[in-house]
C-alpha cells in the first residue's frame, strides 16, 4: 500500500510502498533512509497517524495499527508543537500533535474567532512569509526538533522546475507528487482518463454536496505557462449549462460566473490572469509561478472554494 510520510523542518512529503504486516520501526527506518536524516532508528523518534495525539508502538504492523491506504504519518521527535496563530492583531495559541494538519488547525483557528464557513474559505496561512497551499500540511513540518514550536499568520487571500522536458512529462510527474496523489487517493479530484489529445485534459473536483464537477483544462505549455480552465459536461462534450454552474457561496459567484471569457474566474488560469495588472499585489499565493507551480494548485483552490 501507499502512504505519505512527513517529518520535521521538511515541507515535501515522501511517498512509501510498504506492506501492511511492516512494522512501525522498520517503516520508520526505510523512511529515515530515504530521507537521507540523521539515525535511521533513535529512542527519541515517534510516529503518529494524521490528527492523532498517540504514537505509535514501533513493535507493532501497520496494521495492527490501522494504518490504511494513502494515510498520512508523521516521523519526528517533537511530541508535541507549540502553535501561535497571528489574526488581525490577536492570536490563538495552542499545544497540539506534531501531526495535526493545517485544515484541522484552519477549522480550530475559525472556531477560536468566530468565522463563518464562508469567511474562513478566502484565508490562508502564511509561514515565514510564504502561503502555505497544501493543508494536508503537518505542524510537525513547520518546526525542528530544537524549536517544537512554530508561528503562523491567518491572513485573507488576497493579501497574500522543469526536470523533464515535455510538458506533458512534467504534468505526469506532477500527477506523481504527494500533494496530487494525496487528494486523488482521498477522493477529492481526479483526472479523466482516455480523454481529449494534448494538450487538453479533463479532471473533476468533488463538492460539498458530493457532486463532481469537471474542468477541461488547456495546458499549453505546461508548466512554462498557467492552465486555463472552464466548467464542462463531460457527457455532452461541450461546456457546462450555466444554470448548473456552483452558487452557493460568494466565492462560488465570483469564480465561476459568465465575464465573457471561457475559464475560471482566478488568478491562476491563463486567460483570467490577462488584463489584471493588479493581481500580482493582490492575490500573490494564487498567482502561476512558471515552472514552479503544478496542477494541484489549481485543482486545490477548485476544491477550496467548492467546499
Amino acid at each position: 500500500m501507499l502512504v505519505f510520510v512527513s517529518s520535521n523542518d521538511s515541507l515535501k512529503s515522501l511517498k512509501m510502498e510498504v506492506e501492511a504486516s511492516t512494522t512501525i520501526g522498520k517503516l520508520m527506518q526505510k523512511a529515515y533512509q530515504e530521507m537521507k536524516k540523521g539515525s535511521d532508528f533513535e529512542e527519541d523518534n515517534e510516529v503518529y497517524l494524521a490528527n492523532q495525539d498517540e504514537d505509535f508502538d514501533k513493535g507493532k504492523t501497520l496494521e495492527q495499527c490501522g494504518v490504511k491506504n494513502g494515510d498520512h504519518l508523521f516521523i519526528g521527535k517533537c511530541k508535541r508543537v507549540n502553535v501561535v496563530v497571528s489574526y488581525h492583531g490577536r492570536s490563538f495559541s495552542a499545544e497540539t500533535t506534531p501531526a495535526l494538519m493545517l485544515k484541522v488547525l484552519k477549522k480550530k483557528v475559525a472556531e477560536h474567532f468566530g468565522m463563518t464557513d464562508q469567511e474562513v474559505a478566502d484565508f490562508q496561512f502564511l509561514f515565514n512569509g510564504v502561503a502555505i497551499d497544501d493543508l494536508k500540511t503537518m505542524v510537525g513540518s513547520l518546526v525542528n526538533y530544537s524549536a517544537c514550536n512554530v508561528s503562523l499568520v491567518f491572513a485573507p487571500k488576497k493579501d497574500v522546475n522543469g526536470f523533464f522536458d515535455a510538458p506533458l512529462d512534467l504534468l505526469n510527474n506532477d500527477l506523481e507528487e504527494a500533494s496530487y496523489l494525496s487528494g486523488k487517493i482521498e477522493g477529492i479530484w481526479g483526472k479523466v482518463e482516455n480523454g481529449p489529445d494534448w494538450p487538453i485534459s479533463i479532471f473533476w473536483v468533488l463538492a460539498k454536496n458530493d457532486v463532481k464537477y469537471y474542468l477541461r483544462f488547456d495546458l499549453t505549455d505546461y508548466k512554462q505557462m498557467a492552465p486555463t480552465a472552464q466548467l464542462w459536461d463531460v457527457e455532452t462534450n461541450q461546456p457546462l449549462a450555466q444554470n448548473l454552474w456552483p452558487n452557493w457561496s460568494s466565492r462560488c459567484l465570483q469564480v465561476f460566473r459568465n465575464w465573457g471569457t471561457p475559464c475560471l474566474y482566478l488568478p491562476c488560469d491563463r486567460l483570467a490572469f490577462n488584463g489584471h495588472t493588479d493581481w500580482p499585489l493582490l492575490h500573490p499565493s494564487l498567482v502561476w509561478k512558471n515552472s514552479e507551480d503544478s496542477i494541484f494548485k489549481y485543482l486545490n483552490e477548485v476544491y477550496q472554494i467548492l467546499n
